[in-house]
């Protein structure tokens, strides 16, 4: 099965690119869709504490996202509600980071799409969660 076949790569981009500079709501939607096509110790999400997050009347807040796949950590975090995120590609090897790049939110979204979609070529879930996940709003 070809993966781009069943997808259309700028699309599924656009919709991680939406959600970038919101990073609960991309936090949010990368919860959901990747953790329905990856095992979820591919899936690290960290949160505000608990106590900071009912102060200030709200749920805790995602503020990083990292996505490790075949040896690319796509990681996307932010300082606190609010603060503008900074998203990283590094390559690991062995646990060894070799190269780290800080990029944008349309390059690093551009990436992880691309490194998805190859990814679901070899899963049918993960091919089915890229098409949910064009299918949000």
């Amino acid at each position: 099965m070809n993966p781009e076949s069943h997808l259309d790569l700028e699309l599924v981009a656009a919709r991680l690119r939406q959600g970038a500079d919101d990073l609960s709501l991309f936090g949010g939607m990368l919860i959901a869709v990747l953790s329905a096509a990856l095992p979820a110790h591919l899936v690290e999400v960290r949160r505000e504490g608990r106590l900071k997050a009912r102060l200030g009347g709200r749920e805790p807040a995602v503020l990083a996202v990292h996505v490790d796949l075949d040896g690319r950590r796509f990681e996307i975090e932010r300082d606190g509600v609010g603060a503008r995120p900074v998203t990283v590609i590094r390559h690991v090897s062995r646990g060894v980071v070799l190269s780290t790049e800080t990029c944008n939110a349309d390059a690093w979204c551009r990436a992880l799409t691309g490194e998805l979609v190859r990814v679901a070529g070899a899963d049918s879930a993960a091919v089915e969660a890229l098409q949910r996940l064009t299918s949000t709003a």
